[in-house]
């Protein structure tokens, strides 16, 4: 009888021990199966908590130097693309521009004044044209009556050695013929003068032609001066700073009476229109990220809000930390390592999605976590926005 409670107990006994057994292989299985779930699960949505949000930011430089005269806004100020945001004095550079006409309207009357001399030597040259043609049809005429003087000189002189004809009709003859000389003479003195005139004339037409500068249909001394005026409208125009994109103005620290310089940032603007966010990946997840897939963004600043977003792109580079570059060999530095540690790779991920009640801003802390599908989103339009402080 005594025997019985001891069997018992022993029995009791073997039966904890099995069960602590069961319960402590089916807990090692647990942990097994719930680590296998989580790698899994984790390698099929990547997540990282080393994610920022970003935007796109533009410097602001005036394309002129000049004082501020007008700013039309204020640190954190929301604007619409085409807002005016400041004013460059602009009274130097119209007076610029006043003379830059000024001188276009001279170098168009000076043209017209050049091809109005030249019209008037193209007009001379023909005068003297007809004046040379002249001149060389009165040389063949004379030519022709010398000749024939010559000819009837020749006939006179044998005739009159024997008295056919009289003395004074044999020197009135010789002297018709030197006349005819002395006027053969002149005449082709005429024509070389005018053939001189004439090489004269085309010359100074060239010279009057060369300064008008004109090519075809351009005139390039007019082009010039159309130029230098474009320029100063440009400058004109480029005193007045508009936004280029509806973004938000930041780190405005200027009023008027600042004197800006031309390509010096007064201040940035944050572009509204494309947010994103750069999450670091361990390189072991980079296989289970593609552009396309579908990502939730939560941030730190807003709990429980979920922004949808989209994978557009992944880093291919970054820049290495083990070695340095001296000369043309690379320095590699002797290093043991019993840790390996995964390099991070940048991926961004674009946010369409926009609430006026949780507003993005650049640096905010974010949670990434990449979905196995692709993106379904929908085109989002941001919500319209008034120049609220933010």
């Amino acid at each position: 009888m005594e025997n019985k409670p001891m069997d018992s107990q022993v029995i009791n006994l073997k039966r904890r021990i099995l069960l602590g057994r069961l319960i402590g292989i089916l807990i090692v299985l647990g942990a097994l199966v719930t680590g296998a779930l989580a790698w899994r699960i984790n390698y099929q949505h990547p997540r990282t908590n080393d994610a920022m949000v970003r935007a796109d930011i533009v410097g602001i430089a005036p394309e002129v130097s000049g004082r501020i005269v007008e700013l039309h806004v204020e640190d954190n100020q929301y604007v619409k693309q085409g807002d005016l945001l400041y004013v460059i004095d602009p009274r130097p550079y119209q007076a610029k521009l006043d003379q830059a006409k000024a001188e276009l309207l001279l170098a168009e009357k000076d043209v017209d004044s050049r091809r109005a001399s030249s019209s008037s030597a193209e007009i001379a040259i023909g005068r003297l044209e007809h004046q040379r043609t002249a001149a060389e049809a009165e040389v063949k005429r004379i030519e022709a009556e010398d000749e024939y003087l010559h000819s009837y000189l020749e006939r006179l002189e044998p005739l009159a050695e024997k008295q056919y004809v009289t003395a004074d009709q044999l020197k009135q003859a010789r002297s018709k013929y030197a006349a005819s000389r002395a006027e053969l003479a002149d005449a082709r003195a005429k024509v070389l003068s005018a053939q001189s005139a004439i090489a004269e004339a085309k010359s100074e037409s060239r010279g009057a032609v060369s300064l008008i500068a004109q090519s075809g249909n351009v005139n390039a001394r007019t082009e010039v001066a159309k130029a230098i005026v474009a320029a100063a409208e440009l400058d004109v125009e480029y005193c007045s700073v508009r936004a280029p994109f509806n973004g938000y103005v930041t780190n405005l620290n200027t009023r008027e009476g600042e004197y800006a310089k031309a390509g010096t940032q007064m201040f940035a603007l944050v572009d509204d229109r494309h947010w994103y966010a750069i999450a670091n990946f361990k390189e072991t997840y980079l296989q289970s990220i593609h552009p396309g897939q579908e990502a939730e963004v939560f941030l730190v600043g807003y709990p429980g809000k979920r922004y949808r977003g989209v994978v557009t792109g992944i880093g291919w580079a970054n820049s290495p930390d083990n070695i340095k570059q001296q000369g043309v060999l690379p320095e590699v530095q002797r290093t043991l390592n019993w840790v390996i540690l995964a390099s991070r790779f940048q991926v961004r991920i674009e946010i369409p999605e926009r609430d006026p009640d949780h507003p993005l801003r650049m640096g905010m802390t974010a949670f990434v976590t990449v979905l196995g599908r692709l993106a379904e989103l929908p085109e989002l339009t941001p919500v319209s926005k008034t120049p609220v402080s933010r």
